[in-house]
């Protein structure tokens, strides 16, 4: 009797959070599809990212394919404002991994993980456990990472939180090369103009 009843707290449970995590997707692609103000939108993002996965940190980081760097664009918790300058070869650490492969990754135990690069942490003053990167992709063109640092359960990142956080990438991604081709667009109507007014 006990056993049926733990593993129907166990359904309970497991129901509501299926029913937390398709409410918390739905709501985040209303959110990003509603601007194109793209600080704006990243700052949702990844805001987003760290809730969803019930992460302790978050970043996001854009592929420049001129200098070949990944930038750290945005950040959740106390490093917000020091890593938005912060950039590194985009074939370093999890993220350059993940950028490379185009496949995401969980990483259980970052020290001893060869993948793993402590120059931020390091810079920051951070200590990264574990974390979960999703590659972000439009048309087969990488344009970044997310990562999800140190999940605040347990039970580490699992491979639900993979599959959810895939999802939440390719909503963000579309929502990222909307926000880029709105300022293409705005770019080129404001130089149309003044060179008709010239």
């Amino acid at each position: 009797m006990k056993q049926a009843i733990s593993e129907a707290t166990t359904l309970t449970h497991d129901l509501a959070e299926e029913r937390r995590i398709r409410r918390a997707l739905v709501e985040s692609s209303v959110q990003l599809n509603s601007t194109f103000n793209l600080p704006e939108l990243l700052r949702a993002i990844i805001a987003a990212a760290a809730e969803l996965l019930g992460a302790e940190a978050a970043s996001l980081l854009l592929y420049d394919e001129g200098t070949q760097e990944l930038t750290f664009e945005v950040a959740t918790g106390d490093a917000e404002n020091r890593i938005k300058t912060m950039r590194m070869p985009a074939d370093t650490g999890v993220a350059g991994w993940v950028l490379k492969n185009k496949k995401p990754a969980i990483v259980d135990e970052a020290q001893t993980d060869s993948r793993f690069s402590d120059a931020i942490d390091r810079s920051l003053g951070f200590a990264t456990r574990s974390l979960l990167a999703v590659p972000l992709s439009v048309r087969d063109r990488m344009i970044g990472v997310i990562e999800m640092i140190n999940k605040k359960a347990e039970t580490g990142f699992t491979e639900r939180d993979l599959d959810v956080a895939t999802a939440f990438a390719a909503q963000a991604a579309v929502a990222i090369d909307n926000a880029h081709l709105y300022k293409k667009l705005a770019d080129t109507v404001v130089e149309s103009r003044m060179s008709y007014r010239l």
